[in-house]
């Protein structure tokens, strides 16, 4: 509980106390006039000041054992600290009203001071107890937002090597084919790395960009294979300016582009597709070929070539950043294979909210 949040309670909590305790005593009143009802009130205020100072000690034993001890030996402590301070609250109050303070009655009128301390500290405890499961609830979830990022942050990390270890290998391949292309090549890898860059420290990026950079992409693999790939680009204009993470599409484009050549005949054909309806994008990467699923016999080149790598950290980060938002699917059908991807885009905050590597 807070300072001013405690200080809040005690005045409510006494205040209320003085005037039910005033209000019951006026039917029972001797002097019913005005005067004497605001001595009736000025007594009672004192009872509950010696009450509140009685429930200022307990606060201060309180704050030592709450973080302690268990809930049932708070339960006992709470109880014998009620009983010796409604013992000191009573003393107090015949010293007030100049009474003798060692009577026969006196144990039992102490009980109602102590029922009164006893609902206190109930009420203090509830109050402690909710404020030290917000605090775990808040830590808890602190600490689940920070192993997400980390887990976000460790997948963009293994994208980028994961795309190096495909371009570099389409580079090696056509340095020996052409010189003047490899040259070329080396310049649209530059674009795309500096796509990486930007992906590691933006999360203002959009649609548009990633098909920006699934042009590069598509455009080194042309040079490498020349006639021998199509490629078809379609974004909606309403699309491109949706907010998207980086390299959400480009492992997609990816495998279209590996498997399609191990299992199409020439030349391979790629499309790519997007648009946006009612808070949905809808996005497509298809190519001529067969799917080579999990459980079929893999054609040789992808078993040597696909580590999994591309599709697994593309999934684990749909699951992060679209959480129950987002559908994939993949299959083959008449001569291609089609991917489809559908995000959940209404939300603008959930949709770049991936954390910053």
């Amino acid at each position: 509980m807070t300072r001013t949040g405690f200080w809040t309670a005690q005045l409510i909590w006494w205040s209320f106390y003085a005037v039910a305790n005033a209000v019951t005593y006026l039917p029972v009143l001797a002097d019913s006039s005005l005067a004497g009802q605001v001595t009736l009130f000025e007594q009672k205020l004192g009872k509950a000041a010696i009450g509140c100072g009685c429930s200022l000690v307990l606060h201060l034993v309180y704050r030592r054992l709450v973080p302690r001890l268990s809930l049932p030996a708070l339960g006992v402590t709470a109880l014998v600290a009620s009983l010796v301070g409604g013992a000191v609250w009573e003393i107090g109050i015949r010293l007030m009203y100049m009474f003798p303070v060692f009577e026969a009655d006196m144990p039992r009128s102490a009980l109602y001071p102590v029922f009164v301390l006893v609902a206190w500290s109930a009420l203090y405890f509830s109050f402690a107890y909710r404020q030290r499961a917000d605090l775990e609830a808040a830590r808890a979830l602190r600490a689940t937002a920070l192993a997400t990022e980390a887990q976000l942050a460790m997948l963009r990390y293994q994208v980028n090597p994961h795309f190096l270890f495909n371009a570099l290998n389409s580079l090696r391949a056509l340095i020996d084919e052409n010189t003047g292309s490899a040259r070329h090549m080396v310049t649209q890898l530059a674009e795309l790395f500096r796509y990486s860059l930007r992906t590691a420290h933006e999360t203002e990026l959009t649609l548009g960009d990633e098909i920006a950079a699934i042009r590069n992409y598509l455009d080194i693999q042309k040079i490498r294979f020349e006639d021998g790939l199509e490629v078809t680009i379609d974004v909606e204009p309403g699309a491109a300016s949706t907010p998207l993470p980086g390299f959400l599409i480009h492992p997609l484009v990816e495998n279209s582009v590996k498997y399609g050549l191990e299992t199409s005949a020439r030349p391979l054909r790629v499309e790519v597709r997007a648009r946006r309806e009612s808070g949905r994008l809808h996005i497509e990467v298809a190519n001529s070929g067969r799917w080579v699923d999990g459980g079929q016999p893999r054609p040789p080149a992808a078993t040597a070539n696909g580590t999994g790598t591309g599709m697994r950290n593309l999934r684990e980060r749909l699951r992060h950043i679209y959480p129950d938002r987002h559908a994939l699917s993949i299959g083959e059908v008449d001569g291609w294979v089609r991917a489809v991807m559908v995000l959940d885009v209404a939300d603008h905050a959930a949709v770049t909210g991936e954390a910053p590597a």
